[in-house]
């Protein structure tokens, strides 16, 4: 004799007859999921089982206590899955304390985790209405653009927490640079500088420091406030500092950090000398500048220099002059392993930081706040971490030349 159903127990499903129907429907170009998806039958199938199973194992249990709850009535309920939205048929018990766990109480969403979504979608630059679009779409899931609005701001607290978190008292490298933005502020849309800080610890490891935005545009002022905001979070000493040319920021970064070597980026450089050039020899200056920033020593570098200016005396002593001034800058890393000057020669680390940021940002008009700007890059930036947050490579080498050059001020904060 056959096995009877228990009683209460979700009906059997015809999965021969739902088979043939799903090959129909994908021969007829009918997709898996969404609001027409071929599995929903199955999932609502699923879920009623689940809940019958459950609440199975709840009326064994108060029979088993001595409890008489038993089964009270069917309800039905729409239920979002990642298959679109289903309906489902369940059974209550009649003392109303049983809290199933595939679909609770008042729950309308199965394993789709929504504002988890909802961040993710937000840090790839959707905005507010193309996310609610996305998700009434793929999962029929009716939210109102408040209400997404909330999941988002609810992530400041996560975004205050790493602003203000504690920093180790040395970083190896700090580059610092300044990237250009719109954010409303008194009812007007303003151009403001966003100072982004990015560094390399002692330890070898990458990190994004700090973004802020600043009051205007970009400024030396401006830059010694955020600096001093590093040394309230505890950062002590900074060994190399890496940054553009802008003008004074040499004074602050010496005030705030008085021991850091200063080393002015030559691909900066690089790039403002060739607005002075006629394009037919801009190919052969970049030919002989890439000599000087190459030489294997500053006295060489010098020697490269001297060797352009008399190659194009006359025509580009301006050239010459604008690399004189900043020497001592450009020369920083000269004297360093091919290693460590690869590493701070350049801001291209932080360039590629820059880039990320410019992407988020180039879709929007302007930001409403300073904090729904820091939310999106803060979410954006957090998706690609392993990007940002990587050891720098052969860093062992790097660390023992460290330690031989700066003695006791590095080594006295390995632990």
């Amino acid at each position: 004799m056959s096995k009877q159903p228990k009683k209460g127990a979700v009906s059997d499903f015809d999965f021969e007859s739902y088979r043939q129907t799903v090959i129909q429907g994908l021969m007829q170009g009918k997709g898996l999921t969404g609001e027409e998806g071929l599995l929903k039958p199955l999932i609502a199938n699923f879920i009623e089982g689940a809940l019958s199973a459950e609440l199975e194992d709840n009326l064994a249990q108060s029979k088993a206590e001595g409890t008489a709850n038993k089964r009270n009535g069917k309800q039905s309920k729409q239920i979002r899955t990642e298959s679109g939205e289903v309906e489902v048929h369940y059974s209550r018990d009649r003392e109303g304390t049983f809290e199933p766990l595939t679909v609770k109480k008042r729950h309308h969403e199965f394993g789709l985790r929504l504002d988890n979504q909802i961040l993710e979608l937000y840090a790839m630059s959707n905005s507010v209405s193309d996310i609610r679009t996305h998700l009434e779409r793929m999962y029929g899931a009716q939210m109102s653009e408040s209400r997404i609005s909330n999941v988002i701001n609810q992530t400041w607290d996560r975004v205050e927490a790493w602003r203000n978190a504690p920093l180790a008292p040395m970083l190896a490298v700090l580059f610092i640079d300044a990237v250009h933005v719109d954010v409303r502020r008194d009812g007007q849309v303003r151009r403001i500088a966003l100072y982004v800080m990015y560094g390399i610890s002692i330890e070898g490891e990458r990190q994004v420091i700090a973004l802020i935005p600043g009051q205007g545009a970009e400024g030396a002022v401006e830059w010694g406030r955020c600096l001093e905001q590093l040394k309230q979070r505890g950062l002590q000493d900074v060994l190399y500092i890496c940054s553009d040319g802008l003008s004074g920021l040499r004074e602050v970064i010496a005030e705030a950090f008085p021991l850091a070597n200063i080393q002015r980026c030559v691909v900066h450089k690089i790039r403002n000398t060739f607005r002075l050039l006629d394009e037919k020899d801009s190919r052969q200056v970049l030919r002989q500048l890439k000599e000087v920033y190459h030489a294997v020593n500053e006295a060489e570098a010098r020697r490269k220099l001297d060797d352009f200016g008399r190659y194009w005396d006359g025509k580009y002593d301006l050239v010459v002059n604008l690399w004189l001034k900043d020497w001592e800058d450009l020369m920083g890393c000269m004297n360093l392993s091919p290693a460590l000057k690869k590493l701070i020669y350049t801001t291209n680390a932080i360039e590629n930081l820059n880039r990320e940021i410019r992407r988020v940002t180039k879709a929007k008009a302007g930001w409403v706040s300073d904090r729904a700007l820091l939310i999106q890059l803060f979410l954006a930036l957090d998706r690609k971490r392993s990007s940002w947050n990587k050891n720098v490579f052969e860093w062992n080498a790097i660390h023992r030349e460290l330690a031989a050059t700066h003695g006791e001020r590095f080594t006295k904060y390995i632990s």
